[in-house]
């Protein structure tokens, strides 16, 4: 990976006043820190900081510290750790972390898809479970990015980190997290039959012996409250003479 230069001085006033008085001025505070030299205050470019954190390596970017400091000069580093006002979202402190050429490092890797799934044109659609990998490796061996070919994906199919082709960098993420799924489209419950309509004719079977049950219910009661009627008019009408 290509590094970069980063301009950098000394801090040698500290306190929430003078980082304050730093950012007015388009300056960032931050720390240096590594392996055997203690941890240095420095001053950077607020601007150039961003311009690395958005280009394509971003914090992986290695960088050249230039300084006129003979303790700073010359020194590579990676953006360790940044800090954003919760507010006015802007950057307010930096972390840069000092490596060396023959020792290995963590980092984080985005993770990249590309391809069309075979199983898209049945419905499929993709769900991403991770979008970066941490790895360890050299400085000088960390990739842009890890690029997944998601072609040959068919309903259900998963790509796992351990599918990941990554030569002979060393994963220390878990092997068998998944890192992408093509998701089959939902399936449609058939819609529960319509109740049958009152007065429609019954089915043969369970349904049709219960209407049966109701209609002879329903007939009975309607019988009784004849007969009942019937007897009332009986007492109401007087007797014929003899």
């Amino acid at each position: 990976m290509p590094s970069q230069e980063l301009e950098i001085e000394l801090r040698k006033e500290l306190g929430k006043e003078e980082m304050g008085r730093l950012r007015k001025k388009g300056k960032l505070p931050g720390i240096v820190y590594g392996k055997g030299f203690e941890p240095q205050p420095v001053i950077v470019e607020q601007a150039q900081v961003v311009r690395i954190l958005h280009s394509p390596t971003g914090k992986n970017t290695i960088l050249t510290l230039r300084s006129s400091e003979k303790k700073l000069e010359g020194k590579r580093v990676l953006i360790r750790e940044h800090q954003v006002d919760a507010i006015t979202d802007q950057l307010i402190h930096i972390d840069l972390m000092a490596v060396e050429k023959d020792r290995q490092i963590r980092v984080k890797v985005p993770v990249e898809m590309f391809g069309k799934p075979i199983g898209a044109e049945k419905g499929g659609t993709l769900e991403e479970h991770i979008r970066e990998v941490e790895i360890s490796c050299l400085p000088d061996e960390i990739p842009e990015l890890v690029k997944v070919d998601v072609s040959n994906l068919d309903l259900g199919d998963s790509i796992y980190v351990r599918d990941l082709n990554l030569g002979k960098l060393k994963v220390l993420a878990d092997l068998n997290q998944p890192v992408v799924t093509l998701v089959a489209p939902a399936k449609v419950e058939e819609a529960a039959p319509a109740v049958a309509a009152e007065g429609a004719v019954p089915a043969e079977g369970e349904g049709a012996t219960e209407v049966s049950a109701s209609g002879e219910k329903v007939e009975k009661v309607e019988k009784e409250a004849g007969a009942v009627e019937e007897k009332g008019r009986a007492k109401k009408e007087p007797k014929k003479a003899e």
